[in-house]
């Protein structure tokens, strides 16, 4: 089968289950969903003759390169992952870094070319080499940990799931899944794309991780409408299958189920910097500033000392000599800039990282793995965690509090066991 025989494109089907997501009211069923579904798709009858699948025996399996090409693959293409050297430049543009790496070059420069001490320079390489271990700390284990996530993803979402193909059950990985496979689901699976139900079945599933909401919906291949939507014909990727057997044929797979399309809004999205980072910039804003007024300061101060001494006579008899007092002004420039570069409190940055990275560690023995290292701080300034209790909290365990044996009743299994 060519795919000019495929009457519907991926773009339409993917736009009716965005219609179907979008509208769950009576009211807004009956005027926006059923003339598109119903008249304008025939229904799930409709939309089975137009992918030409038999619902009997699903599609043939040499039919299965053709449909990739047309409507797509059942993954969300993840993009590159960054090389080592972008992380290290973004970790780089930490105003605080900037400020230390300005800093570390002024006091290379007078130490190198104006005092000619034989250590100067020391001070402005040990600013350097701290700002050098800040970045390559953070973005050696952002590089990790993000491909660490990137393996563990991957295994996750590749489960054998059974379609019809043929006439016959096979198991294939949600990878290899295209529009027009027939799905049998079953409780406990995760659905693989979105889809439309194929005939009576006894599903509920669950769509909180998409809407938020615990109430189980219950599916049918039409809308049952009694004052209130009873149950819908569409599935939708990522939901969970509470309980219940039936088919559902899929309509839309990869980015372009809804599940896709919101995971492609949300990398689009920029990512704020977290509350520490916030609160390293204003202070490095404040370093900047007060140090920056005093050495000024202090500047014009020596300076207006020296023409108050020249004016006075008081000091400084001689005449003014370019080579003598064009050498003091510079040196007051100089004892400026010198205190604006001690201001800097370039062991800071390279405290916090090496202490969220030292976190991470311990994170990772408790099987938490974190890809990014402010996301330890983040979570430590959480003041108030929301969950839900059942899966989440609990541990699928129990354990005896209390036992009434022999007549006697024992709190202390110990003494029970004696």
């Amino acid at each position: 089968m060519s795919s000019r025989d495929l009457q519907l494109k991926a773009s339409d089907l993917s736009n009716l289950v965005r219609l179907t997501f979008d509208n769950t009211t009576a009211p807004d069923v009956t005027k926006e969903v059923l003339p598109v579904y119903n008249e304008k798709y025939g229904g799930v009858d409709g939309i089975l003759a137009a992918l030409h699948v038999d619902k009997d025996k699903g599609i043939s399996s040499a039919d299965v390169e053709n449909r990739k090409k047309t409507y797509g693959v059942n993954k969300v293409e993840e993009e590159p992952q960054e090389p080592l050297w972008k992380l290290m430049w973004e970790a780089l543009q930490d105003p605080t870094l900037i400020f230390l790496s300005c800093a570390a070059i002024f006091s290379l420069f007078i130490a190198i070319f104006v005092e000619r001490s034989a250590y100067g320079w020391l001070e402005g390489v040990a600013i350097l080499f701290a700002v050098f271990v800040v970045v390559m700390v953070g973005a050696v284990n952002d590089y990790q940990k993000e491909k660490q996530f990137r393996e563990l993803n991957a295994k996750k979402d590749d489960v054998q799931i059974t379609v019809l193909r043929d006439g016959k059950t096979n198991k294939v990985s949600t990878f290899n899944l295209v529009v027009g496979d027939i799905v049998l689901l079953s409780t406990g699976d995760i659905t693989p794309a979105d889809g439309i139900i194929l005939g009576r079945n006894d599903l509920e599933i669950n769509e909180k991780m998409l809407t938020g909401e615990t109430v189980m919906k219950k599916k049918s291949p039409a809308y049952d409408i009694q004052g209130s939507v009873k149950s819908s014909p569409t599935l939708f990727a990522g939901t969970f299958v509470q309980a219940g057997e039936g088919r559902m044929l899929i309509v839309a797979v990869g980015k372009l189920t809804y599940q896709g399309t919101m995971e492609e809004k949300m990398k689009e999205a920029e990512q704020g910097r977290s509350i520490l980072q916030k609160k390293l910039d204003s202070m490095t804003d404040l370093i900047t500033s007060v140090s920056m007024y005093v050495s000024i300061a202090l500047v014009l101060i020596l300076c207006a000392r020296m023409a108050y001494a020249f004016h006075t006579k008081k000091c400084c008899m001689e005449a003014w000599d370019h080579k003598i007092h064009w050498s003091e002004l510079l040196g007051f420039v100089i004892t400026g800039i010198t205190i604006f570069v001690v201001a800097v409190p370039e062991g800071l940055p390279l405290a916090v990282t090496i202490a969220l990275a030292f976190s991470v560690k311990k994170m990772l023995k408790d099987q938490n793995l974190v890809r990014h290292l402010s996301a330890c701080e983040t979570m430590g300034g959480a003041t108030t965690i929301c969950s839900d209790k059942t899966g989440t909290l609990t541990t699928s365990r129990m354990t005896v509090v209390k036992m009434w044996c022999g007549g006697a009743s024992y709190t202390n299994m110990e003494a029970a066991a004696r």
